[in-house]
């Protein structure tokens, strides 16, 4: 039986898919889970991934989830990755919407980390893993909904990994630049640097293969934080906000 379980939220495409062909690699067992039906045919041939569709925004699916994955073989990792990203000024977005960047991204990481983490706690052993955003440290014009719930992610995470190394469980957030995945495309109306990642019209942001090959580093090394492709960005915001905002400006003009 294989030694590692791990479940993957918004495993249909992009970074989640990635994170299911890296544990896979590994000889892991996967629980692969998206709101997209998707899931089901992306992992169609490979017996070692249960694909389950559902939405990580209600909580009693994330524990039920738990439940059918342990039922399996012992929940060991959680690699927690789904989420939107939508775009535009606040006083042009609907005020729906911005609440719902933050029930999907904030809200189902709540409710994923809060149904894997009995589960660790009593075997003392766990690691988990959620996306986070480099926009959660420095935010940008046109991109208030979800850099303010990636906010709530990046402390929320720091947080659980500060409170759960006494009981064994390893946390590591992810707060990356732009990744090149189909998600940029949903930012319509977002930051215009943004749209030239996604159109290979700049050379910012990061390659998801770049970007795994980084996060399976800091799992092995046990780090707590990492900011992949927004090192520099992430201490400019920390050391100089108003210079920062200056350099939002410059990239977005």
């Amino acid at each position: 039986m294989a030694s590692e379980h791990v479940i993957v939220t918004g495993a249909a495409s992009g970074i989640g898919r990635a994170a299911v062909r890296l544990f896979r690699g590994r000889g892991a067992l996967v629980t692969a889970t998206d709101v997209s039906a998707d899931v089901v045919e992306a992992f169609s041939g490979d017996d070692a991934v249960d694909a389950v569709v559902g939405d990580v925004t209600d909580s009693a699916f994330c524990v039920a989830l738990v439940d059918q994955a342990e039922a399996r073989s012992p929940v060991t990792g959680l690699f927690h990755s789904a989420g939107i990203m939508p775009g535009g000024d606040i006083a042009d977005v609907d005020a729906d919407d911005i609440q719902r960047a933050m029930t999907i991204n904030y809200g189902g990481t709540v409710n994923a980390v809060k149904a894997v983490l009995p589960v660790m706690r009593r075997r003392r052993r766990g690691q988990i893993v959620v996306m986070g955003s480099l926009t959660g440290y420095f935010p940008t014009n046109k991109f208030a909904a979800y850099s303010a719930s990636k906010a709530a992610v990046n402390v929320f995470v720091e947080t659980l990994a500060a409170e759960e190394k006494r009981h064994g469980i390893d946390v590591l957030l992810v707060a990356p630049n732009a990744v090149k995945t189909p998600l940029l495309r949903q930012a319509v109306g977002g930051p215009p640097g943004i749209a030239r990642i996604d159109a290979g019209q700049s050379r910012m942001g990061i390659t998801v293969d770049a970007l795994i090959a980084d996060i399976d580093k800091a799992m092995r090394s046990g780090r707590s934080v990492i900011v992949p492709g927004g090192r520099s960005s992430y201490l400019l915001r920390r050391l100089s906000p108003r210079f920062a905002w200056f350099v939002v400006g410059k990239i977005n003009h």
